[in-house]
């Protein structure tokens, strides 16, 4: 018999992603509860961890999620739009922090991934699955201009900068920015040339950006005509760290200076994020899935999963209750293992289910659907 926590998890994945059909969303809320249970998206283990939901067996179960993934009925896209139009409207009062980045999935397929700075992770926004060694059927910017597009709507009005590394500093990806009337972020690489703005405001020989600063402990601000084909007026910030080999380089279309550079460093938090789904967390690329139309559709579980993982967290964390799950002195756990233990917790001890409602992903009232997430 399904636990308390399943099936009020599954009537709320019912209700909400209304575009499934009945056993879709079922499946779906399975995976997602089975694949937190097993920390895990490796079919076998998700399967044994849902043995205690079900009476069928472990291979039964497993066939289950297979026809799942393998679905071409669950649009993935259209699916997703319905979770970015509930949780978008709540971070659009106040800046947002947007990074890009790409990440691979062993040789079989890259991901280009857009997510949303939130505490220490970066939660995903939007996605697509490119393949990893095959000839892409359209060019990366297209790509990139295809996932703003999507949550374009969504960003609306809000300040919202665009965050990337050294992959997407350069023209076309400014560029993208301004098409949408973004802001951006970008490290670039000290090959790069420049002109400097002098206190007239004219700008002088083009020099390589590496040459601003040229030893440890050394930093540059100022207002530079980058590149040369296609140049652009913009601003350039760049600190060389002492502990570092080579000096962090950033351009952006506000103005330079230490802001900028701490507000790049905070793209790595996308690092830690990529490690939660693979090798330190859900371990996706021990999946065997192959196929990038199978790819796209395990994501869709593993990022549900993330959201609310981070819900759980941020509710931990907001009502005071971190300590009882991680060190006071040291932060050793990342947001969702401690969105994890707390959802556990709450299950054992709500044995009548009283306050399983209130842990779940989003809440219903009178007026619709609310998502909150305030750590």
């Amino acid at each position: 018999m399904s636990s308390l926590l399943c099936e009020a998890w599954q009537k709320q994945v019912q209700e909400f992603f209304t575009r499934l059909h009945g056993h879709q969303s079922k499946t779906l809320a399975w995976f997602v509860l089975g694949a937190i249970r097993a920390q895990s998206v490796v079919l076998p283990q998700v399967a044994e961890a849902l043995l205690a939901e079900s009476e069928a067996k472990a291979s039964s179960i497993e066939r289950r999620l297979e026809r799942f993934l393998s679905n071409p009925r669950i649009d993935v896209e259209q699916t997703w739009e319905q979770l970015l139009a509930q949780v978008m409207p709540f971070f659009c009062k106040e800046p947002m922090r947007i990074i890009v980045d790409v990440t691979p999935y062993e040789e079989h397929a890259q991901v280009i991934y857009v997510g949303l700075l939130q505490h220490s992770r970066v939660l995903p926004l939007v996605w697509k699955v490119m393949p990893g060694q095959q000839k892409w059927d359209q060019g990366f910017w297209k790509c990139i201009d295809e996932l703003f597009e999507r949550i374009a709507p969504h960003v609306g009005s809000a300040d919202c900068t665009i965050i990337g590394d050294s992959a997407f500093g350069c023209f076309p990806m400014v560029q993208v920015c301004q098409k949408y009337g973004w802001h951006y972020l970008f490290r670039i690489v000290g090959q790069h040339t420049c002109q400097r703005r002098s206190s007239r405001g004219q700008f002088g020989e083009s020099i390589a950006v590496s040459k601003l600063v040229r030893e440890p402990g050394k930093r540059f601000h100022g207002s530079v005509r980058l590149w040369q084909d296609e140049s652009i007026e913009t601003e350039l910030s760049i600190f060389w760290d002492v502990t570092e080999e080579e000096a962090l380089i950033v351009i952006s279309d506000r103005r330079a200076g230490k802001g900028r550079i701490a507000d790049y460093r905070l793209r790595w938090r996308v690092e830690a994020t990529f490690q939660d789904g693979k090798s330190r967390g859900w371990d996706w690329e021990s999946s065997h899935v192959r196929a990038l139309d199978r790819v796209n559709r395990l994501l869709l579980v593993l990022f549900l999963l993330l959201w609310w993982l981070a819900h759980l967290a941020a509710t931990c964390i907001h009502h005071g209750k971190r300590d009882r799950y991680d060190r006071a002195d040291r932060r050793d756990k990342g947001i969702f293992r401690i969105g994890r233990l707390y959802l556990f917790d709450i299950e054992r001890r709500d044995v009548r289910g009283g306050n399983i409602q209130q842990c779940l992903l989003f809440r219903k009232d009178a007026s619709g659907w609310c998502f909150s997430l305030r750590f």
